[in-house]
C-alpha cells in the first residue's frame, strides 16, 4: 500500500503529512484552511441579534394564551395571502415581458 504525498506550495518539498507540511509548517489541506477562513470570519461578522418584529412573533407563536396564538395565526394568515397576491402580480408582469 503507497502512503499519499502533499507538495507543499510553500517550500516546494514533499511531505507526507497531507495536511500541515513536516518541513516549514504551511497548511498544505483545503479544509483546514476553509475552516480557519470560517472561524475569521464568524470572528469579524458576529451573527445579529434577532429584531423586535421576530421576537413578537416568536412570543405569539409559542404563548399559551389562545388569544395571542388567534393573533398570530391571523396575522400570518395576512402575510400569507399578501405574498401570494405579490407573486400572482410578478407572475404576470414575467408572462406579459416574454
Amino acid at each position: 500500500m503507497s502512503k499519499k504525498k502533499a507538495l507543499c506550495m510553500q517550500c516546494r518539498e514533499w511531505s507526507n503529512d497531507t495536511k500541515v507540511c513536516e518541513h516549514c509548517g504551511y497548511i498544505i489541506s483545503q479544509e483546514i484552511k476553509d475552516e480557519i477562513k470560517q472561524k475569521e470570519y464568524e470572528k469579524l461578522n458576529p451573527p445579529k441579534p434577532p429584531s423586535k418584529l421576530k421576537k413578537a412573533m416568536d412570543y405569539l407563536r409559542t404563548s399559551k394564551n389562545p388569544f395571542l396564538k388567534v393573533i398570530y395565526y391571523i396575522l400570518m394568515g395576512i402575510y400569507f395571502v399578501y405574498v401570494g397576491i405579490v407573486m400572482i402580480i410578478m407572475y404576470i408582469a414575467s408572462a406579459a415581458v416574454g
